[in-house]
């Protein structure tokens, strides 16, 4: 406890003090350094208030304890609320530390000048000075301790139930959901309107533990400036595992990502094709998803493997559904799948000429047929196609094969 005369003079300044108005004034003084020094706060009424409340508690409860014999900080409600409305907002810690260090500082020049003017003794004023400016000290530990702990507390929840729903938004749109695209993006903070190009990253067993983690987010990362796109959506799939989906406005980029290569050894990309919307968004992972079981059970030592260059290997092997025959029809035969008998009929010609090893005339005999019509119906698929028959013949004919056995199941819809 400090001298009599030094007690006397705090108890009588803690009671001229410990009003409204002195405590109101106090408040505004230290708000204005704060907000001068951190004018983003200053912007936002909220924020503004619930500063404001902070300071005035904290004025309020520390004459409170200035006043009493035992000096015990006790800092306020409103200050952990204040640390929890920061973390929120996902404002960093320096801006929680720094309005404290200006409130201390604030304080600090209050004291000094108000003790200028109210003490002549230079003995007593720096008696009383030193012993306030301890106590302020104490208070002020305990409170920048206690709203670190709430701001990391906070922040942590709010981290966790924002990857929650980030989780729950991605895992929703891969099973086909019906959501508002608008409200998914936003919880995402990924535009779904965009072309999608979906990854599988992963680290095989050569990748040191500590080192797998930052080399997968830095590749993610590195996918994306190749194509000058905005940061990827990332979601972990495992210890040593990454999905990432790439938004770009046009699908021209796909053959940059091959370029990317991963800066440590042992890790791998399996890339899907580029597709447009939630529908691309599915469909990309899925082929990602397929191009990494045949990379793994493969044993491939390739950096990247990308679903079209594998596409017919993943079928044949099973690893295919419907979705997957759909995309390979939709994109091989293009106007060639259309639903309509005309298409049909073409299709059914195309499929026997392939068979018959492009000879006209054995074609028109299975199909009884001239030959004439079976070279003027495949001018006509070729047409329907965009691209001579024999261009990409093997995909060609799987996918005329697929609309053959599947008709209406794997022809393009708007699904």
């Amino acid at each position: 406890m400090p001298n009599n005369e030094v007690a006397q003079w705090i108890s009588r300044y803690v009671v001229e003090t410990d009003n409204r108005t002195s405590i109101e004034r106090l408040t505004l003084m230290v708000d204005e350094m704060i907000l001068a020094v951190v004018p983003s706060l200053a912007s936002d009424e909220t924020m503004r208030a619930e500063l404001h409340a902070s300071t005035r508690a904290h004025w309020r409860g520390f004459y409170l304890a200035l006043g009493r014999e035992s000096f015990e900080p006790n800092p306020p409600a409103e200050a952990l609320e204040w640390a929890r409305t920061v973390a929120r907002r996902g404002l960093d810690l320096g801006v929680l530390l720094k309005s404290y260090r200006i409130g201390q500082r604030a304080l600090w020049e209050y004291l000094t000048r108000l003790l200028d003017d109210e003490i002549v003794d230079v003995e007593l004023r720096s008696a009383v000075l030193r012993e306030i400016w301890d106590r302020a000290a104490v208070w002020l530990d305990a409170a920048i301790e206690q709203v670190v702990i709430t701001y990391s507390d906070e922040r942590e929840q709010w981290r966790r139930g924002a990857l929650a729903r980030r989780v729950a938004t991605v895992r929703s749109i891969l099973r086909g959901d019906v959501i508002d695209v608008d409200h998914a993006a936003g919880e995402l903070g990924h535009t779904l309107h965009l072309h999608q190009t979906a990854f599988v990253l992963w680290a095989d067993d050569t990748t040191p533990d500590a080192a797998v983690t930052p080399a997968l987010e830095s590749l993610a990362t590195h996918l994306a400036r190749a194509v000058d796109g905005a940061p990827p959506l990332t979601m972990t799939s495992g210890a040593r595992g990454l999905w990432v989906w790439v938004a770009t406005t046009t699908s021209r980029y796909h053959d940059v990502y091959a370029e990317v290569q991963p800066s440590a050894a042992g890790i791998h990309i399996a890339a899907g094709s580029t597709g447009l919307g939630l529908k691309g968004f599915r469909r990309s992972h899925r082929e990602a998803l397929a191009a990494q079981r045949v990379a793994i059970e493969s044993h491939s030592t390739a950096a990247l493997t990308r679903y079209s260059d594998i596409e017919l290997v993943c079928l044949v092997s099973g690893d295919g559904s419907l979705d997957m025959m759909r995309t390979l029809v939709e994109r091989e035969l293009r106007g060639l799948a259309g639903p309509d008998e005309s298409n049909k009929r073409l299709r059914e010609t195309a499929l026997v000429f392939l068979t018959n090893g492009g000879d006209a005339a054995a074609a028109a005999a299975t199909l009884a047929l001239h030959p004439n019509t079976v070279r003027y119906r495949i001018r006509q698929a070729e047409q329907q196609m965009g691209h001579t028959i024999d261009e990409r013949r093997a995909h060609v004919e799987i996918a005329l094969r697929c609309a053959q056995t599947y008709s209406d199941f794997v022809l393009p819809d708007d699904r």
